[in-house]
């Protein structure tokens, strides 16, 4: 049984990622994340989600979730395994804890009256 994450991504669906990760790293989201997380998201957001190959991907159909997961994974592993040791976490609870906010970024806000705030909040700035 395919799940969604196999499914391919249109290109309207790459958008809508390549926005959350960028109001991520604008700071309007939620996600508390320290420098060093910041960095490797700017560098996959840079390289990977605003490529060109990126786009003929999505267009013919080759690119899904899970492989977005999948290459954001091997770009932080080398980057974690670089690290010192931090407040006695292992490498592994940090891949764990970067992989879980990778995957809330991707997914969006999850409350959708957040979403409902925010749509509001924005209504009424553009109304001043």
């Amino acid at each position: 049984v395919p799940t969604i994450l196999s499914t391919c991504i249109s290109k309207q669906q790459l958008q809508t990622v390549k926005d959350r990760f960028q109001a991520f790293l604008n700071g309007e989201t939620q996600i508390v994340a320290d420098e060093a997380f910041i960095n490797a998201v700017q560098s996959y957001y840079e390289v990977f989600l605003r490529s060109d190959r990126v786009c003929r991907m999505v267009q013919s159909g080759g690119c899904s979730a899970s492989d977005s997961r999948e290459v954001f994974k091997k770009h932080i592993e080398k980057r974690v395994r670089s690290l010192p040791e931090i407040d006695g976490l292992s490498k592994e609870t940090v891949l764990s804890s970067w992989m879980a906010k990778f995957d809330t970024i991707y997914r969006g806000e999850e409350d959708p009256r957040k979403h409902q705030q925010r749509m509001t909040a924005s209504a009424a700035t553009s109304l001043s």
